[in-house]
Parts: C-alpha cells; sequence; structure tokens
C-alpha cells in the first residue's frame, strides 16, 4: 500500500516512516499541506496520513483537496486533542478514521489491515464513471487558453493523443471570455498571466456564468501564490509550469468527468 505521511514534527514523521516501511507499505513524507496536495497531484496514494494542526492550511483543508485531485486517497486524521471533537468534521470530509496522538505500532498495524479490507471495493466505487461512456468524455468541450502559441500546441497535441476530440484554443483573456460565452466548455485549461485580462478574472467569469465548468491553471514558479488563490476562488486545480503530459492528461481527464457529472446529475 501506498501511505503519504502530513505533518510538521520530522519526528512524527520520521516515526511513521519507519514503522510503515517495516510493516512493507511503500512511503512517503512531507511536512505541510501544500506539499502533500502537490504530491497527490503527481503520485498515487492509498492512504494518507494527515496532522490536523499544521502551518499553512490545516489537515481538513489539505485532505479536502487531496480528495479533490483523487477521490480515492483514504485519510486517517491525527491529533494531540481530544479525537471526539474531530469526528463530525472528519465523517463530512470523508476520513477513514481519526487517532490521537501519541500513535501506537499496534493501532498504526490495525488501521492499515482494516483500510486494506476496504480499499479494492472503494476504489472499484470511485473508477465506475456513473453513467458517463467514455465517448460522451472524449466529446467534452474543453478550452485551452495560454498566449505562448507553443504551450498551447503541446496542450492540444496530449489531449488529441488522450482521446479528446472537441477542444478550442485562446490566446488571451478576452479571447478566452469570447469563446467561453458562445461555447460553455466543460474544462478550462488557464494560463493565469494572461494579456489584457488576467487568468483570475478570466475564472471569475468562468464561474459566474457556468459553476460546473472546471477550470484548470498552469502557471510558473514564480505565479504559485496566485495559482493557490484561484483555487481557493474555485479553480479545479493548478500545474506548475514546465508540467509533465502524464500529469496534465491525469487532472484534465478528472476534471471533465466531475464537470459532467454534475450536469448530469442536474438534469435528472
Amino acid at each position: 500500500m501506498k501511505i503519504l505521511i502530513v505533518d510538521d514534527e520530522p519526528e512524527i514523521r520520521n516515526y511513521l516512516e519507519e514503522a510503515f516501511r517495516e510493516m512493507g507499505h511503500e512511503v512517503a513524507s512531507v511536512s505541510d499541506g501544500y506539499d502533500a496536495i502537490d504530491y497527490v497531484r503527481e503520485n498515487d496514494v492509498n492512504l494518507a496520513f494527515v496532522d490536523v494542526k499544521m502551518p499553512g492550511i490545516d489537515g481538513f483543508e489539505t485532505f479536502k483537496r487531496m480528495r479533490e485531485i483523487d477521490p480515492k486517497v483514504g485519510g486517517v486524521m491525527i491529533s494531540g486533542n481530544a479525537v471526539e471533537k474531530m469526528i463530525e468534521t472528519s465523517i463530512q470530509s470523508g476520513v477513514y478514521v481519526c487517532l490521537k496522538k501519541p500513535l501506537s505500532l499496534d493501532k498504526l498495524e490495525e488501521v492499515n489491515k482494516a483500510y486494506e479490507n476496504i480499499r479494492s471495493p472503494l476504489e472499484f466505487v470511485y473508477k465506475k464513471k456513473q453513467g458517463l461512456d467514455e465517448d460522451k468524455i472524449s466529446r467534452a468541450k474543453i478550452l485551452i487558453v495560454d498566449d505562448e502559441e507553443g504551450i498551447r500546441k503541446i496542450i492540444s497535441d496530449v489531449l488529441a493523443e488522450s482521446g479528446f476530440s472537441d477542444f478550442d484554443t485562446a490566446e488571451d483573456g478576452q479571447e478566452a471570455i469570447d469563446k467561453f460565452n458562445e461555447k460553455k466548455h466543460d474544462a478550462i485549461i488557464l494560463d493565469i498571466k494572461m494579456p489584457n485580462i488576467h487568468g483570475v478574472e478570466v475564472l471569475r467569469h468562468i464561474k459566474a456564468l457556468s459553476p460546473d465548468s472546471e477550470v484548470i491553471i498552469i502557471s510558473g514558479a514564480a505565479d504559485k501564490e496566485s495559482a493557490i488563490a484561484a483555487v481557493k476562488l474555485g479553480a479545479y486545480d493548478y500545474i506548475e509550469k514546465p508540467f509533465e503530459v502524464d500529469v496534465l492528461t491525469r487532472i484534465v481527464s478528472r476534471a471533465v468527468e466531475k464537470s459532467l457529472l454534475n450536469r448530469l446529475q442536474e438534469d435528472q
């Protein structure tokens, strides 16, 4: 099983890493929520052990964002406070179980074994398209917005190779708004720094007009704070340049599925 540890205390991370490796699991660890979100964006994770209180964003917000990226991720919230106080919030967030520090080896092994027993059925449920056939997904309407022609071409080629067939491009914020107004795309890949109209303003326009449309922000490393702010405003996710094509296709596919499912549920 692939386990991610998210805790700002090095001693806790080291303790859990050693314990889980002894149990035969594949383990990674990070020190804050933002790094955890980035890790899940680029790697598969089965179960995440997440500290509730961390600098930046807390454990609940971290796990919420991780699940938006990959709904199959299971969560174990860990805290020095009374576990009872976490239960209601945890259930609403889809957390598997809550544990109180200090963490005993017996309890950790018990949690992992129990999760192993339900992991396959859970993953089967999440992998089902719930009424979405592959043809409908491949015909999803996608808008690619970037002022660099080379980036637009790369993304277009990657999407075409991944089976998508209906996508448009725009080279600035105003063109993006005009094209979106005409077609109401299911997913929009949007550069954060755009001529004429900033990417955040384009995002606001899209979400106001069509809340079910999912926006994926692409940004340079220097614009990471703006990209995070865009996610808080309703963007589905963000990708830093230079991006890996497999990460891009995975995020776009999930965003498309989420958008189409929301529209399908509204029509029923």
